[in-house]
């Protein structure tokens, strides 16, 4: 009998003594670990997921106990993954009426985003800091709404997209207190940067 990887022993006596409480991601592991499939594997398609995203895979690799290099572009990858699919087929109606909620949520949010040539920056920094809301799959459809250019589009979103994996794994690895720390230093920034291109 293989033996289970320390994620599923160390949740399974956790659930077994009630005393954990597992994240969506965590869940979405445990499932996923279930079919056979590597962990790697797991957590490429739980960074691919439009409700997890790479912040939730950053942390579930970690509780895996795959090594943050890896971890980091593990999910970057499968976050990137469905995010030029989904830009390109915004072109069609279909897609268009079925992701109608999203896209309402995506125009609500480019009341704050500039126009002209800090777009590129501000959706950079709209995909790459992590809080709710946020992400590749909405960066794709803001992409979209503003008219960019698959090549400037999918660069901005893939800069944010590593800038949120290096973001996440800091938190990870630092803690509270320093995610705290690292917060407050990366709105200064963001709002630094975003005034500065406006400029």
């Amino acid at each position: 009998l293989a033996a289970a990887s320390p994620a599923v022993t160390l949740a399974a006596s956790a659930a077994a003594s009630g005393e954990a409480h597992l994240h969506l991601g965590q869940k979405i592991a445990l499932f996923f670990q279930q079919t056979g499939l590597p962990d790697w594997a797991v957590l490429m398609l739980i960074s691919a997921l439009p409700a997890v995203e790479l912040r939730g895979g950053v942390p579930v690799g970690n509780w895996m106990g795959i090594s943050p290099y890896a971890t980091l572009a593990i999910c970057v990858v499968g976050n990137m993954v469905p995010l030029v699919p989904l830009f390109l087929a915004l072109r069609s109606q279909a897609v268009k009426s079925l992701l109608k909620p999203l896209l309402a949520r995506a125009e609500k949010k480019l009341a704050g985003l500039p126009t002209g040539q800090s777009r590129w920056l501000a959706l950079t920094l709209f995909v790459g800091v992590p809080a709710p809301g946020t992400g590749g799959w909405t960066g794709a459809i803001i992409g979209y709404l503003l008219g960019m250019g698959f090549g400037e589009a999918m660069s901005a979103i893939v800069s944010g997209v590593i800038l949120a994996g290096v973001i996440m794994t800091i938190l990870t690895l630092a803690g509270k207190v320093g995610a705290l720390i690292a917060l407050g230093a990366l709105v200064l920034f963001g709002v630094g940067a975003i005034a500065t291109a406006k400029d």
